[in-house]
C-alpha cells in the first residue's frame, strides 16, 4: 500500500473516544493517549509519537510503525520490544509510581 493510501481514513477505536467528558479536540486527546502510553512504553526502550490523526511507534534500533489506534499498539510494543508486557511487571509498578 503506498503512503497516501495508508493516511487515508482508518476505522475509529474504542480507545479513541467515547468518555464521558469530551476533550477539548481530538488532538489534545491524541497527545493525552501518548503521553500516558509513552510512561509505561518508556521502560522498554520505545517511543509514542503523534502523527497526522495517527500514532507512530519508534523502537530503540531506529525502526518505526504507523499505528491507527491504540488497540493496534501493544502487539507492535511487544514485538519491538522483543518480550511480552506484562502490566504488573514489579519494575515497571515502580517506574509508573514515580511518575
Amino acid at each position: 500500500m503506498c503512503g497516501l493510501c495508508g493516511a487515508l481514513g482508518a476505522a475509529d477505536h474504542w480507545s479513541c473516544g467515547g468518555r464521558a467528558v469530551a476533550p477539548a479536540t481530538p488532538a489534545v486527546e491524541r497527545y493525552r493517549q501518548a503521553d500516558a502510553v509513552n510512561a509505561v512504553v518508556s521502560h522498554y526502550g520505545l517511543r509514542l509519537k503523534v502523527w497526522n490523526d495517527r500514532y507512530v511507534l519508534y523502537g530503540r534500533t531506529g525502526k518505526s510503525a504507523v499505528v491507527d489506534h491504540l488497540g493496534q499498539l501493544w502487539p507492535l510494543v511487544e514485538a519491538f520490544a522483543g518480550t511480552e508486557i506484562d502490566p504488573l511487571d514489579p519494575a515497571l509498578v515502580c517506574r509508573m509510581r514515580a511518575v
